[in-house]
């Protein structure tokens, strides 16, 4: 594995969880709690300091979605594993 495959593979999920979020629609979700998962993702993505305490505000936003019935369970679990799947350290979660 070259060492652009590991970025391209974390990129290929940050666009996915920019098009499950797009999908979705503002109608069920608000400006704020997208940005919030980007933002989570941003860090991941480019391995900024805070990256862990973003990542745990968006999983306990995504809990939120799903316990509220706002978002299915499944596509809760999608955002989860886009979201996990932008971080460059494995095995989070």
């Amino acid at each position: 594995m070259t060492t652009a495959e590991p970025m391209t593979a974390r990129g290929a999920h940050y666009t996915a969880l920019l098009e499950a979020i797009d999908h979705q629609g503002a109608t069920k979700l608000h400006t704020q709690e997208r940005e919030q998962l980007l933002e989570a993702a941003d860090a991941l993505l480019f391995g900024e300091p805070e990256n862990r305490r973003l990542l745990r505000a968006a999983e306990e936003l995504i809990e939120s979605l799903e316990t509220s019935e706002r978002w299915s369970a499944e596509t809760c679990d999608q955002l989860r594993e886009h979201l996990y799947g932008c971080d460059a350290t494995p095995g989070i979660a």
